[in-house]
């Protein structure tokens, strides 16, 4: 059995930084078990892109699945393959009907908002007043449900990353049942509210004409809402700390014709979503290691991201990269069905800081997020004063 028994993914320098691990991974263990992460850890593109894509070979690991309603047994990877296709186009479609060009003009009249309120301050957390405020109104505009308190939903966010982290780590129960059942009813607050519409109200209702249970619903708009928020609220503050770090880069995003491409690039060298899981569903081979039935697979997104056959330059931000197929929001059916949102958001954002009248600058100490399968600021200190 292939191993790597140095690799610690929440190590200090793993969290700065994991990116060297990354690459030398890739050319001497490309494949290799993990005793803690209890998986089997595939680094390459080509391999990663596969595990991904097969959903024939692979599924999703239902160690890491998300639960969030009392009804926890009811997960959407119960229903059969029809109802799943159909629950999926029903998202997918109540997306692509949004209004993207009118959702751009509310998020920015939303971030100049914000601005307006900190521009004056010595210093602020970028991670509460600005990426959970900025990801709670764009995805519950994607959803169509009231915004939650930034700072609750900012716990349950983190709170959902350490449960997907939790063979790393020391279980805490109790802490996950309080997130559980904090996040539980907030679904069950919008499912109730008649103010609910889009998204939320078309899988309400035709969840009653397909007869789905009421419980699988819940959890699917659960990982929506974990997956649009806590992909923006983490890709917002690596963006803000990207700008901080690298001025050149955010001067050289005030070209139009950068922007797009731009955010792309940033998604791929460094994005929110480091790795997700699967599980085999029967005995195959990746890069020549035998994976047996059964056995989960940890797919490590930022490696891909990086791996020199695929990209070119791979740890240069080329703002301009093409073609850049990168997996920073997955691939083949379960990939970020909120990938539009986010990259609206982070364009939007990017836009209004060139805009803000002075420069955004550290204020204080960055902590991160000690998880491995989100990279996240839990606190990012910053000013928009000038140093006197």
């Amino acid at each position: 059995m292939s191993s790597a028994p140095d690799f610690d993914p929440l190590s200090p320098a793993m969290l700065e930084d994991p990116y060297p691990v990354y690459a030398d991974l890739q050319e001497k263990h490309p494949v290799f078990w993990h005793e803690k992460v209890g998986a089997w850890v595939v680094t390459r593109y080509d391999d990663c892109r596969e595990v991904l894509r097969n959903s024939e070979l692979f599924v999703r690991d239902p160690r890491r699945v998300s639960e969030v309603s009392a009804e926890s047994g009811e997960s959407i990877q119960g229903l059969d393959v029809k109802a799943q296709s159909e629950l999926r186009r029903l998202v997918t479609g109540s997306i692509h009907d949004q209004d993207l060009e009118e959702i751009g003009r509310r998020v920015r009249a939303s971030i100049d908002r914000i601005f307006e309120g900190v521009l004056a301050r010595p210093s602020f957390d970028w991670m509460i007043e600005v990426s959970a405020r900025l990801s709670g109104m764009i995805t519950a505009d994607f959803l169509g449900v009231t915004e939650p308190d930034p700072q609750v939903f900012k716990t349950i966010v983190e709170g959902m990353a350490r449960k997907f982290d939790a063979d790393l780590s020391e279980p805490d129960p109790e802490a996950e049942q309080r997130v559980r059942d904090a996040f539980g009813g907030l679904i069950d607050g919008w499912l109730s509210s008649p103010e609910t519409h889009g998204t939320m109200l078309t899988l309400k209702n035709r969840a009653a004409e397909m007869g789905v249970p009421v419980g699988v619903i819940k959890n699917l708009i659960g990982l929506l809402f974990i997956g649009s928020f806590g992909t923006i609220f983490a890709a917002s503050g690596s963006l803000a700390h990207l700008f901080i770090q690298r001025p050149d880069v955010f001067e050289k995003l005030r070209d139009p014709a950068l922007l797009g491409t731009g955010v792309e690039e940033f998604l791929r060298f460094d994005g929110p979503t480091q790795a997700t899981s699967r599980m085999a569903k029967q005995e195959t081979r990746v890069s020549g290691v035998t994976i047996k039935q059964g056995d989960p697979v940890f797919v490590v997104l930022a490696a891909a991201n990086r791996d020199p056959r695929q990209f070119p330059r791979p740890h240069e931000l080329v703002l301009d990269r093409a073609p850049n197929r990168h997996l920073g929001f997955g691939w083949g059916p379960h990939s970020c069905l909120g990938s539009l949102f986010g990259q609206l958001a982070l364009r939007e954002l990017t836009r209004a800081v060139h805009d803000a009248p002075g420069p955004l600058r550290p204020a204080g100490t960055p902590f991160r997020l000690p998880t491995t399968t989100v990279r996240s600021f839990a606190s990012l200190p910053v000013s928009f004063q000038r140093e006197s």
